[in-house]
């Protein structure tokens, strides 16, 4: 069992299961997003997907993270879904809301 810092201001933590070697260099200040296990496990993800998890990892609603962007539930649902795409103005937004780097958000 691995404990990774999952980013919430509380400092709390999550439990996830993984057979894989990682390290955290400066716990206070590396977000799950910027780990390598995370990286990893997301490199051939969609933005979509790299939203949800990131929102997921929090235990945000759909409606949560869309009242911290300022837009409606629907328009995070078309992000995750990809049925709309992720501006630079918004990955920037992603990554504020998120505490990490807004290309995670962008497909290469």
């Amino acid at each position: 069992m691995v404990r990774v810092r999952n980013g919430l201001n509380n400092g709390g933590y999550m439990a996830k299961e993984s057979d894989e070697n990682f390290e955290i260099k400066n716990e206070e200040s590396t977000s799950w997003e910027e780990t390598d296990l995370f990286k990893n496990r997301f490199a051939e993800s969609t933005p979509g997907e790299m939203i949800f998890a990131s929102r997921d990892m929090r235990g945000w609603s759909q409606a949560a993270l869309a009242e911290k962007l300022g837009k409606s539930s629907h328009y995070v649902s078309d992000l995750e879904n990809g049925r709309r795409s992720v501006s630079r103005k918004m990955a920037v937004a992603l990554g504020d809301v998120f505490g990490c780097d807004p290309a995670l958000f962008f497909n290469f």
